[in-house]
């Protein structure tokens, strides 16, 4: 994947926890860039598999912090 993509679709937003911690191209704004970038992933097995990695990653991230905030609501507090 070139430079240039990776930043378009790999630049984080915020800080990199959040649960939407990263976003790509909204395809309203720029349908005709997103098609391309689409059918380049959808014919390159390599980039494919790199892309669904990492989102297994960002699923994997976001239910740890799911079940932390969700163990966290059970404890008693102490004021």
């Amino acid at each position: 994947m070139n430079t240039e993509l990776r930043k378009t679709f790999l630049a984080p937003i915020g800080d990199v926890g959040d649960t939407a911690g990263y976003a790509g191209i909204t395809a309203t704004s720029q349908g005709n860039k997103a098609a391309t970038v689409a059918g380049k992933y959808l014919n390159n097995s390599l980039l494919l598999t790199n892309l669904t990695e990492r989102v297994y990653q960002l699923l994997q991230e976001d239910l740890r912090l799911q079940r932390e905030r969700v163990n966290n609501y059970s404890h008693p507090r102490w004021l």
